[in-house]
């Protein structure tokens, strides 16, 4: 049923209650991702789910008076994908309740991090109930929509909602006086970096998990700091990446083929033997040339000094790291032009550790994540912005 054929039911329902399918936009074809972001205003930003047009189809199904009940993920209240949905939310104040289920798990043999979202078209106040499930359903306060922020949704108690506030309000954004970056994305890391490859004078030989040994050019590796593992900045590193790139007018572009052909022709012996699989990257889609990395972007701002922080953490955990010839992934990396040392400091604070806690994605364990997305408005108290 599409929303053309709702409107011929002229929104009758006094309730509709669901769970909808979940399903990100990336794993449907050409044609129902363009139907799905043509036809379903909800859906237009960033990489939507398939979730968020069921929002906007259940509302549209609602009479006057309706009621709408959802269990969907609760990634809606801080993802790009979830921005007009949210605004639509907010502004017709339509909430009734939220019931989040934080890291817990409800559906057997699924891991899917969910809320219940409960909507009333006839809701006329300026708050809605918030419940938090942990052991046991916990009443957690009544927010105001005027509480809600329109890049994400901080749900909690009013207090923590203000504390939170504070911390971003003071100084400058962590975003605004730094740069952060993800680190490379291959998209094949197995065919790429290795730990521990044989050095024997100007070759290096690698060896894949199936145990076939390559011998490749030494000079075309850089090493790589897997910032997931990382626990210090004196960790020894031992994974290095095959980089096929070259430096023209200070950026990193691709070697062409015969390029790679005629300065590393071992190298370009190996990438044919794995060509097969590093066409299927992507699901197939063309990357060029064919064994260049999968993502570009932000492909000149990996070396050089900045601070280490995983993606995922049980407190802050904040590594400079003073080696500019490491490039980096499985992380974020933070580049600034100022002390590296105390912006570190701020970060690995028992603000930030409040902070985190309560404004980002929950994991299981206690962890959560520490993504560009949820730090980048930490406040740092800092004079000097970078240009």
């Amino acid at each position: 049923m599409d929303l053309e054929e709702n409107k011929k039911l002229n929104g009758k329902f006094d309730f509709v209650i669901g769970n909808p399918p979940y399903i990100r936009i990336q794993n449907l074809d050409k044609k129902e991702r363009k139907y799905i972001q043509d036809n379903y205003s909800f859906c237009k930003s960033g990489s939507t789910d398939i979730y968020i047009a069921f929002f906007q189809m259940g509302v549209s199904l609602l009479n006057s008076e309706g009621r709408l009940s959802f269990i969907t993920p609760n990634t809606y209240f801080y993802t790009n994908a979830g921005k007009d949905l949210r605004q639509h939310l907010k502004e017709n104040k339509v909430i009734k309740e939220i019931i989040n289920f934080d890291d817990k798990q409800v559906f057997d043999g699924v891991t899917a991090y969910t809320s219940i979202t409960t909507l009333d078209k006839m809701n006329k106040k300026d708050y809605f109930r918030y419940y938090l499930y942990s052991n046991k359903l916990k009443y957690i306060d009544s927010i105001p929509f005027g509480k809600l922020k329109n890049d994400k949704w901080i749900l909690d108690k009013n207090e923590v909602i203000d504390r939170i506030l504070k911390i971003e309000t003071r100084g400058k954004k962590l975003g605004e006086i730094a740069k952060i970056h993800v680190g490379l994305t291959t998209l094949a890391d197995d065919l790429y970096i290795f730990k521990n490859p044989l050095f024997k004078g100007n070759i290096a030989i690698i060896k894949l998990k199936n145990g076939v040994e390559y011998k490749i050019e030494r000079s075309i590796l850089k090493p790589i700091v897997k910032v997931s593992t990382l626990k210090s900045s004196n960790d020894k590193q031992n994974r290095f990446i095959i980089f096929p790139y070259k430096l023209v007018n200070g950026k990193y572009v691709a070697l062409s083929e015969e390029e790679l052909k005629q300065k590393y022709p071992l190298t370009y012996k190996y990438f044919l033997a794995v060509k097969k699989r590093l066409l299927l990257r992507d699901k197939g889609k063309k990357i060029s040339p064919w064994y260049a990395f999968g993502r570009t972007q932000g492909l000149n701002t990996f070396f050089g000094e900045k601070i280490l922080v995983s993606p995922i953490g049980d407190e802050p955990k904040f590594i400079v790291w003073k080696k500019p010839e490491y490039t980096f992934y499985a992380g974020y990396g933070i580049k600034y032009n100022s002390d590296l040392n105390d912006l570190a400091k701020q970060l690995n604070s028992k603000d930030m550790d409040f902070y985190i806690k309560h404004t980002s994605r929950a994991y299981r364990g206690g962890y959560r994540s520490y993504s560009k997305i949820f730090i980048s408005n930490f406040g740092i108290r800092h004079k000097q912005v970078i240009t």
